[in-house]
């Protein structure tokens, strides 16, 4: 299935059938898939919207975040080992004095939430948020434990860029990342893109159902550690408000962004290859450093297996097993997943409309990347 043509071009006849296949069992089945390989796009599928479709592709955002942070350090401009205190003093509060960047982005530094909650509110507007984890005390003596920063990360990568380049996080994607390259990604959608935005859209109240029952509090509440990552109302509220305009357009740097999988699988091929003759964001150096596994083992909040590298994420199977040794990317709550696997040449970018359950990594966009993978070797 999928191998090698006569020819010697790979055939991705496999993939079209398995991304049709899912359509045909699934009548509601709303995706995109795009991939490149080798800097040259050789897939690009859509059922039930077109390939320009912007979709909310929540956590898939941080890779986007992630490639900023990468070109900082590739200039020389931040230190992965430096104290986070050197860009931003005012963090050198509350015992956080020897946090270092690297702990900080990569879900070491204890900083998931701060005491007595956050609101939509305070995330959004950023400043007050920045000030309140400057001077929150870490729920965990920093780089002993890791959990995933959900929101947060974002404010505190966006904090960094703001303290060490002087634009935000949105400013510094638009203007150094996407705008010159033609990326179709989006942190921080203005107005004139509303009408390509595909509402994200929650699961039946069947799946919600059996999803809860099996799973208790899993999306947000009560007094668990996980609790303290999300704001009042619980993943459920998040659902619905990427899809409000006033969300769309702040571009939350953690969850806040719109892409379409041509823009999320171009993002990926433009850090290692020139895009509509701009060249390559990142070196390979870069790229080993931010992708380099910083934590592996078992989360605190969710007690599953994870591996960060800096900001991104790092294959983990079974659980995340979207590539093999080298890749890093990052998915999303609502279905979506982007990645780059050097190993292979692969960029791979896969948004869906209905959010599977259980949130995160939807299996199928693991099924066809490892199929794509399958056509390669």
């Amino acid at each position: 299935m999928g191998r090698i043509s006569v020819a010697g071009v790979p055939s991705y006849e496999s993939v079209t059938s398995l991304f049709e296949g899912y359509a045909k069992e699934d009548p509601t089945y709303t995706a995109q898939l795009c991939v490149h390989v080798d800097g040259e796009r050789v897939i690009d599928l859509a059922q039930g919207m077109g390939p320009d479709a912007l979709v909310p592709v929540y956590s898939s955002t941080k890779g986007a975040s992630a490639t900023v942070i990468s070109l900082l350090v590739q200039q020389g401009r931040l230190d992965l080992s430096a104290v986070v205190a050197e860009y931003w003093p005012e963090f050198a509060q509350a015992g956080k004095e020897s946090v270092t960047v690297r702990q900080l982005l990569s879900h070491q530094a204890g900083l998931p939430g701060v005491d007595g909650g956050f609101s939509w509110e305070e995330l959004l507007a950023h400043g007050q948020m920045a000030e309140r984890l400057a001077a929150q005390r870490p729920f965990w003596a920093p780089g002993q434990a890791f959990m995933y920063h959900g929101l947060t990360i974002g404010t505190l990568a966006d904090e960094l860029v703001r303290r060490i380049d002087g634009r935000t996080m949105t400013e510094a994607f638009q203007q150094e990342v996407t705008g010159p390259r033609g990326i179709d990604f989006w942190m921080g959608t203005p107005e004139s893109e509303d009408h390509r935005c595909v509402e994200a859209l929650p699961p039946t109240a069947e799946e919600l159902t059996s999803f809860l029952q099996e799973s208790p509090g899993a999306l947000g509440g009560g007094d668990a550690l996980g609790a303290l990552s999300i704001p009042a109302g619980g993943a459920l509220d998040l659902l619905a408000r990427v899809n409000d305009p006033g969300f769309r357009r702040v571009g939350q740097p953690a969850a806040g962004g719109l892409s379409s999988a041509r823009g999320l699988a171009a993002l990926y091929a433009g850090l290692r290859h020139d895009l509509g003759g701009v060249p390559r964001l990142l070196t390979e150096d870069t790229i080993s450093q931010m992708s380099q596994i910083q934590v592996a083992g078992t989360e605190l909040g969710t007690g599953l297996p994870a591996r960060f590298g800096v900001m991104f994420q790092v294959p983990c199977p079974p659980r995340w097993s979207f590539g093999g040794v080298g890749a890093f990317g990052h998915d999303g709550a609502g279905g979506s997943l982007a990645f780059c696997d050097p190993r292979l040449g692969i960029a791979f970018g896969y948004t869906v409309q209905r959010l599977p359950l259980p949130g995160g990594m939807d299996k199928r966009a693991v099924e066809l990347a490892r199929a794509v993978r399958s056509c390669l070797r």
